[in-house]
């Protein structure tokens, strides 16, 4: 008779996590146009909480990270302001700004942001 294994593996719960936020992402870009009228579910303010800000906060500090590495290229060109703006300052507002559940990002809806 074969044993089941009951411990899970990294390897394999990092891929059901990752399956779980694929498919929830999915449906929260669906509900994002319908939700502009309305207050956030308690659901959408639990998908917030346990899946786009913690993927904000990474995109914030990878967003961060390539700034610095873009510097080089954007001191010459001018264009650092703008790059400081889509790599650190937008993320930065998504994750730590906007409203729990409100999944529009603050460039979209800056009345809600604070």
């Amino acid at each position: 008779m074969r044993r089941l294994n009951t411990v899970a593996s990294p390897t394999r719960l990092a891929l059901h996590l990752c399956l779980v936020a694929m498919f929830a992402a999915g449906s929260l870009a669906a509900e994002d146009r319908e939700q502009a009228g309305r207050e956030p579910t308690a659901s959408e303010m639990l998908a917030d909480a346990a899946i786009a800000r913690p993927i904000g906060l990474l995109g914030t500090i990878i967003g961060a990270a390539a700034f610095v590495v873009t510097l080089p290229f954007t001191l010459p060109s001018g264009s650092v302001r703008k790059a400081a703006h889509n790599f650190v300052e937008s993320p930065y507002a998504y994750t730590f700004k906007r409203p729990l559940g409100q999944f529009d990002d603050c460039d979209a809806r800056p009345d809600s942001c604070r």
